[in-house]
């Protein structure tokens, strides 16, 4: 009978082991809809243990039909926090929530997912993955989501700040647009109408042709210095905020993101 209570007790034991980390391995692709086939999701899946892997940050897409007419951005914290998502002990990650049916959107971070993605970032991503979303490309708007997690986590590890508008490599062209191309192109401008103009004059071999036909009138002017006048000004030094970074705002609950929206 000992033998047999031991066996049971044994037995209950490693299931409930078994249990504990399924439970905590939350798969980082969450399609509760069952929007994409299973060799699909088993793709996002991958692209999404890639971006995550050595950053702390793990990058979540979660689907569902509806929020049930609760505030978006409430339905995915309180998923979030229900399933006990995130990376380590600050629970760090980047959560983008789809609602199919109702058409709704949202991106949330949390711990070092705060830290890494930017108010900026976020725009940005959202900005582009949301007309996807519009068209009906899911797959490729959640792979888009992706991408552009890993490239936002590997920037960070590479430059030790997080991508934000101040350091946004893709703002760098448009800054030597202004610089250069848009001076030179001027300058190229103004010498060809110069150039044109000129070809219309008749070399002179006399200096009489220059002179004009009232003759040179030649003027003394003097000028008599008496004194200087000095004026200060107190100019305060001005923050240029093109290139202070925007950093990350959060809420209440320490969750960062954007406040949602439809699609």
């Amino acid at each position: 009978m000992k033998k047999k209570l031991f066996s049971l007790l044994t037995a209950l034991v490693l299931c409930l082991l078994c249990a504990v980390p399924a439970f905590a391995e939350m798969p980082l692709v969450m399609d509760t809809y069952e929007l994409f086939k299973p060799e699909a999701t088993a793709e996002l899946e991958q692209k999404a243990q890639d971006a995550s892997a050595g950053h702390g940050v793990n990058v979540y897409l979660l689907t569902v039909p509806d929020i049930g007419g609760q505030n978006v951005r409430e339905f995915a914290k309180d998923w979030y926090r229900d399933y006990d998502l995130g990376y380590g002990e600050g629970k760090s990650g980047i959560l983008f929530l789809i609602a199919l049916d109702s058409r709704d959107y949202v991106t949330i971070t949390y711990g070092g997912g705060v830290t890494a993605f930017t108010d900026y970032r976020i725009a940005q991503i959202e900005d582009k993955i949301v007309p996807m979303l519009s068209d009906g490309t899911y797959y490729k708007a959640s792979e888009t989501y992706i991408e552009m997690c890993a490239d936002t986590l590997d920037f960070y590890a590479e430059k030790g700040a997080p991508l934000d508008s101040g350091n946004d490599p893709a703002k760098g062209w448009i800054k030597w647009v202004f610089v250069f191309v848009i001076p030179l192109a001027v300058a190229c401008i103004v010498c060809g109408i110069f150039y044109v103009q000129m070809k219309t004059a008749n070399e002179q071999t006399h200096a009489n042709a220059y002179m004009p036909a009232e003759g040179l009138a030649l003027s003394v002017v003097e000028d008599t210095y008496t004194h200087t006048t000095e004026t200060e000004t107190y100019d305060p030094v001005k923050n240029d905020s093109s290139s202070s970074s925007s950093g990350s705002s959060t809420d209440s609950d320490g969750f960062g993101g954007s406040s949602g929206g439809k699609f």
